[in-house]
């Protein structure tokens, strides 16, 4: 919302495109009804009708998206619709194909953002010969331009064209704008005309039986081959696993642990030597310089092991990651990654573009995931939450969204706070499902804060003794908390302050993201003894947990060491952290 009143206010401060601005005499496109804001050409992206963001473009062709604006689903139209729309990657791209043809051309900004313009187009124009127009990326690995213009193409039963620059092509030309500079606005209209559906593996020639056929395959030439275990009867090679569990109980610094264990070859909480590789990590909630990579450094990690997932660059500059859209390109990326065992996505349902609650649709949303760990043989773990009033149910059937977010994983793990017997409070990471190997048992943790060096603190998992019985079972003491919503509020603010002061506002932004309320939020600051500073003149208030809390039920202070029951861990000459 704020980035579109942002986008309204600039749009209204705009003045009307010069004809003469370098980059539209470069391109030789006319302004289309875009405006011109200092110096830029500001082009609006549209949503429902309504003004969502704004594409900035500079005279030298520099291309900036309004920061925290929506891309996705979002277009400019050229052009009146009628029966044949045509959709582009960029602006000076569509203006030509508008320019040449006379047909209406919707600007898709770049090309993950394709598929969800022409879906778009077919639900408000549902009898309209859609055209997608691709970018012939031939020189960039796994020609991203014409590969999602394709998909775009088959996901709303409409046409593909592709420009045709013939033998001679230029090294780089790649679009249609290319192709009328090169070869004309009749070369432009041809390509157009000769737009057909795209063709797939299973497209028929012509004669060819079209009826389905079934393809068997015997079980006599299935080559057998064992389960490759990451981590013996938890983390899978080439499968994909689930963590989730209620707000406030560590799962991303669970998975930065088992992240860290990976890079350095350590040992898992079983005692088990774990095989040394790679870790790739995306997340949508937390930021990598003050958040996981001071996470990681505490859990003891070999950083130069870890990749971050930051953005998706193409020919049009950088735009954040989606994993909705954008697991093709990350799995390219992958590949150059030979020594990759782990992949961390948090949170998973950010992977599914459609409505998470349907089975149908999450499985089709998960399945590149899927393919991505199968292929490249690395164990893939999603972190999600547990719906809120489910306490008392199959851990499996509580995790966020659709039952398939439980049933398509392999294997599905649970983080809970519980009662330990001696009364004190505890934490459990459960096995709630494994359909290759043990599916209960599992170990007690708990939550440290430790600095890292240059006064930075950071949380860290430290594991304790290794626990007998089913998840169901296991977790029915947390479930039984009479004040579970408080303590899961509580845990969840103290683990969102642990590597330092955050601004109040993005607190109770990420706090209603995770379904607390604001009076909860408040309460959970008074009852871990978190306190609020101003953040200079003139700014607002950022919270913050002081190194020693007051309250004696929730924040007792404590020397637990880093191995704690786990003292099989610890490996010769290795540093204590707790030292450190």
């Amino acid at each position: 919302k704020a980035a579109a009143e942002r986008a309204a206010a600039i749009w209204r401060e705009a003045k009307p495109a010069a004809a003469d601005h370098p980059y539209l005499v470069r391109k030789a496109v006319g302004p289309h009804g875009v405006r011109q804001h200092e110096g830029r050409l500001v082009i609006p992206m549209r949503a429902d009708g309504e003004l969502v963001s704004l594409q900035f473009i500079g005279a030298d062709g520099e291309k900036r998206f309004l920061p925290e604006g929506r891309t996705k689903g979002a277009y400019f139209a050229i052009g009146k619709p009628a029966d044949v729309i045509c959709i582009a990657e960029g602006f000076a791209t569509a203006a030509t194909i508008h320019q040449a043809t006379g047909q209406a051309v919707a600007v898709a900004f770049n090309c993950a953002n394709l598929e969800p313009v022409a879906r778009a187009l077919r639900a408000k124009f549902p009898s309209a010969k859609l055209i997608v127009c691709a970018d012939d990326d031939r020189g960039t690995e796994g020609n991203p331009g014409l590969a999602a213009a394709t998909h775009a193409a088959e996901a709303v039963g409409g046409f593909l064209a592709v420009p045709d620059f013939g033998s001679d092509r230029p090294a780089d030309a790649t679009d249609f704008n290319d192709l009328a500079r090169l070869r004309g606005a009749d070369a432009v209209r041809e390509a157009i005309a000769h737009g057909a559906p795209p063709a797939t593996e299973s497209t028929p020639r012509a004669g060819e039986d079209t009826t389905p056929h079934v393809e068997l395959l015997c079980a006599r030439d299935v080559k057998i081959e064992p389960v490759r275990w990451l981590w013996d009867g938890w983390l899978a090679a080439g499968k994909l696993h689930i963590l989730a569990g209620a707000p406030g109980t560590g799962k991303t610094t669970i998975a930065l642990a088992l992240a860290a264990t990976v890079t350095t070859g350590a040992r898992w909480p079983d005692g088990s030597r774990a095989e040394r590789g790679d870790a790739l990590i995306w997340s949508g909630e937390d930021d990598p310089t003050d958040t996981l990579a001071p996470r990681l450094t505490a859990a003891g990690a070999d950083l130069a092991r870890v990749q971050f997932v930051r953005s998706v660059r193409d020919h049009d500059g950088a735009r954040p990651f989606d994993p909705a859209t954008d697991m093709a390109a990350l799995t390219a990326a992958a590949r150059r990654l030979p020594d990759l065992r782990l992949l961390i996505l948090d949170p998973i349902v950010n992977a599914v573009g459609a409505d998470s609650h349907k089975n149908v649709e999450v499985r089709r949303a998960l399945a590149p995931v899927v393919d991505l760990a199968e292929s490249l043989r690395v164990a893939a773990l999603g972190i999600s939450h547990f719906s809120k009033n489910t306490a008392g149910r199959d851990p499996v059937e509580r995790v966020t969204g659709s039952l398939a977010f439980g049933a398509l994983p392999r294997v599905v793990l649970a983080a809970a706070k519980i009662k330990n017997d001696d009364g004190t409070d505890g934490r459990l990471l459960a096995r709630a499902k494994n359909n290759l190997g043990p599916d209960s048992g599992g170990f007690g943790y708990s939550i440290e804060l430790t600095e890292i060096g240059g006064g930075i603190s950071a949380s860290r998992v430290l594991w304790g003794a290794a626990v007998e019985g089913t998840a169901r079972e296991l977790l029915a003491d947390a479930d039984a908390e009479p004040d579970g919503e408080q303590r899961d509020a509580a845990d969840w603010l103290r683990e969102r302050l642990a590597d330092g002061p955050v601004d109040s506002k993005e607190v109770k932004r990420d706090a209603e993201a995770n379904g607390i309320s604001w009076a909860t939020l408040r309460r959970a600051k008074k009852r871990i003894g978190a306190e609020s500073t101003k953040n200079g003149m003139g700014g607002g208030w950022s919270w913050y947990l002081p190194k020693v809390l007051k309250d004696a039920e929730d924040a007792q202070e404590k020397k637990v060491s880093t191995f704690g029951k786990s003292e099989h861990l610890r490996e010769p000459g290795v540093i204590d952290p707790e030292v450190f």
